[in-house]
């Protein structure tokens, strides 16, 4: 997970529909990456998917335009 999140912040790797996020009020105050990292097994889909990682770009979430941009700038 940590590889996964490096130094960027947690805020756009988290599901924000997720039950977890709205009763831990995540909204409101993030997670700690280490917070994060122990959730997770628990509660696989608070991270939102898929995350992309090409060089230093990173698309998290389906965003077609973004990943078409990825791709076509390799």
């Amino acid at each position: 997970m940590v590889f996964l999140l490096g130094n960027d912040p947690v805020g756009p790797f988290l599901n924000a529909r997720h039950a977890v996020y709205k009763e831990r009020g995540y909204a409101d105050q993030l997670p700690t990456q280490e917070e994060l990292i122990k959730l997770v097994p628990a509660e696989p889909n608070l991270i939102r998917r898929p995350i992309v990682r090409w060089g230093k770009r990173t698309v998290i979430g389906f965003d077609q335009e973004a990943l078409t941009a990825m791709l076509e700038s390799r």
